[in-house]
């Protein structure tokens, strides 16, 4: 593990080995970012923790890492692997806690920032309390793909000049290792944002992680309000901020905030445009918008959203059902038909394809307990059929000897041996 100065800011580093994969994973950061050792270790220790949990089941690290960290690790793997049993295993720990941290800086909060409805809305929430926006490239961007990093970091640019924010803007490689552990959507990504918010930690004592979805969403995510917070250090404390409100509360807030209105990104397409404007991101994010009647206001998107391309739409999971559904209810509240109907078909389409899917495991089930049967069946029927083969061989054999003795030799054998 390294922490290194270059031409281009400040390096760390770290070389993994993993099953299927190994190689130096980096994260590159500003030149002005005051970071150490002991970051670096604890930023990595999560990553690894993530990697081994998903692949062989061994962590080890040759720098001491917080004992707040390691201590949290086990509850951190007990909730992933509640949500994924088949896919991870426990992870043997090789590491050696840290006799004693640096004091954290609470005065100084850093938050998550990718331009997106729930990065603005904690922006907004909590402005006058937020110190600096952090946004890595490499994670939801591929670093391939400098035609779209140059638009969004001016963007980004722009946004904190309007906020006054300072503005830390990186990028990294970890993804690579990350996506052979698990999605990075409902496992990794929030794991992720810490580990960033650690390596900042000389500067800041509270990394701020804007939440994708309400207390009542239930369902495994990669940052959820039950995970983020154990990855806090005696350093750092992760928040995970915002899960109060639903999307399109969010969004109601956001429609009126003026960086908003020129900046807003929520599109994970990577067309090579802003928004694409046909993905579910962008469309679910212009039907609140429409509804709300701001929709037009906004620059990065365009100023109509029909109900063809909401119904082109397909429901995939939990995730984009919860956000259809809170949209749907906007729709009622504003008595807007044409969106209901069009988000009506989407949720009873994925309800339908939900049923037939359970009926196929259902059928699938009980084919996979009807299969021995009809194996053990078969078998009884060739054991029959033997049987029956065997008897009438006996039977014409009987016949052949009844010809070769008159009955009365057959009659006094008969008796000789069963009596009379």
């Amino acid at each position: 593990m390294a922490v290194q100065d270059n031409d281009e800011g400040v390096c760390v580093s770290a070389e993994i080995t993993m099953p299927a994969a190994e190689g130096e994973a980096w994260i590159q950061l500003p030149d002005d970012t005051k970071t150490d050792e002991e970051a670096a270790a604890d930023a990595f220790f999560i990553i690894g923790l993530i990697l081994a949990i998903g692949s062989d089941g061994v962590l080890e690290m040759d720098q001491p890492v917080s004992s707040r960290l390691i201590y949290n690790s086990q509850a951190a793997q007990d909730i992933l692997r509640t949500w994924y049993p088949k896919q991870l295993i426990s992870a043997r720990l090789e590491v050696t806690p840290r006799a004693q941290d640096k004091a954290p800086l609470l005065v100084r909060t850093v938050s998550c920032f990718t331009g997106g409805v729930d990065s603005f809305d904690t922006l907004i929430r909590n402005e006058s309390d937020v110190d600096a926006l952090v946004y890595m490239h490499g994670f939801d961007i591929p670093l391939s793909r400098t035609d779209v990093r140059e638009p969004t970091s001016a963007h980004l640019r722009q946004v904190a000049d309007f906020t006054g924010k300072q503005l830390i803007e990186g990028s990294t490689n970890i993804r690579r290792f990350l996506n052979r552990a698990g999605k990075w959507p409902t496992l990794t990504h929030g794991a992720a944002l810490s580990s960033i918010g650690h390596l900042l930690s000389g500067q800041f004592g509270r990394l701020m992680i804007p939440a994708s979805h309400t207390y009542s969403d239930t369902f495994a995510w990669g940052s959820h309000p039950l995970l983020d917070h154990l990855w806090s250090s005696n350093r750092l404390s992760v928040v995970h901020d915002g899960a109060g409100s639903t999307r399109v509360d969010k969004t109601k807030r956001v429609a009126k905030y003026p960086a908003a209105k020129e900046h807003l990104r929520v599109c994970w397409q990577n067309t090579g445009k802003y928004n694409c404007g046909v993905c579910d991101k962008c469309v679910r994010t212009m039907v609140a918008l429409s509804l709300s009647g701001d929709l037009p206001e906004f620059k990065t998107f365009d100023s109509e959203i029909s109900t063809d391309a909401i119904r082109n739409l397909k429901i995939s999971g939990m995730n984009s059902l919860s956000f259809v559904k809170e949209n749907l209810e906007f729709a009622k509240e504003q008595g807007d038909t044409e969106i209901e109907a069009a988000l009506n078909f989407l949720v009873t389409d994925f309800e339908t394809r939900k049923k037939m899917k359970n009926a196929t495991a259902e059928v699938a089930s009980l084919e996979r307990r009807i299969a021995p049967l009809e194996r053990k069946l078969a078998r009884m029927e060739t054991s029959v059929k033997a049987t029956k083969t065997r008897a009438i061989a006996a039977e014409r054999s009987a016949k052949k000897l009844q010809k070769m003795l008159p009955i009365r030799t057959w009659t006094k054998i008969s008796n000789a041996r069963y009596g009379k």
